[in-house]
């Protein structure tokens, strides 16, 4: 009875968090509908009514995992309360931080499919989008108060432009060999070294 008076919301958060679990711990591949309803003692019917598909509630799962990490991130940013060098070195802890996270979430597995590996990357797009225009303010604030040279000739106009320049960068930099096993692995000390000669 407890169970069926659930409301919609907090039933889909119970089977996306189940999801989430299942797919850290045995991977998209091996977890199946039926692994995610036993999850939470739910009948097929009541997972297809919130979600068409397995790769519809990975989606929900990556969006969940990008809200929470992204809203971390943007609350650093946006802290009017400390100072720039602070939000640059808290912010460089949580991307360090959610680099581990994300590969030991989600790490590639031999033979992954086309759908596994296409969200993946999917999520990441997402998720430096999203941080585009806190740090293109962060990047602006850092030029206005002489923080960080601007070699880039950053301004209003090609803020966003560049923000997103080095924010690829950086992903790109500190997950292509976790992604790519052929690609030689970087820290995200080496790239955060890239950034600083950019800027500084």
């Amino acid at each position: 009875m407890k169970r069926n008076s659930k409301k919609p919301a907090e039933r889909r958060k119970e089977l996306v968090d189940a999801a989430a679990h299942l797919f850290a711990e045995k991977g998209y591949e091996n977890t199946s509908v039926r692994d995610i309803l036993d999850a939470v003692g739910g009948a097929p019917g009541m997972f297809y009514y919130y979600f068409k598909s397995k790769q519809d509630i990975y989606v929900a799962v990556m969006e969940d995992f990008i809200s929470e990490r992204m809203s971390r991130k943007c609350e650093v940013m946006e802290d009017d309360e400390r100072s720039f060098d602070e939000r640059i070195s808290a912010l460089r802890s949580l991307v360090e931080d959610d680099v581990d996270e994300y590969v030991r979430s989600f790490n590639p597995e031999p033979g992954e499919s086309v759908p596994d590996a296409s969200y993946k990357l999917w999520d990441m797009v997402q998720m430096l989008d999203r941080m585009a225009g806190p740090y293109a303010k962060l990047m602006l604030e850092g030029v206005r108060t002489e923080k960080i040279k601007n070699r880039l000739g950053v301004n209003e106009d090609s803020a966003e432009a560049c923000a997103l320049f080095v924010l690829y960068g950086l992903w790109g930099v500190m997950y292509n060999g976790r992604f790519a096993p052929e690609c030689r692995q970087h820290s995200p000390e080496e790239a955060f070294g890239i950034a600083q000669e950019l800027f500084h």
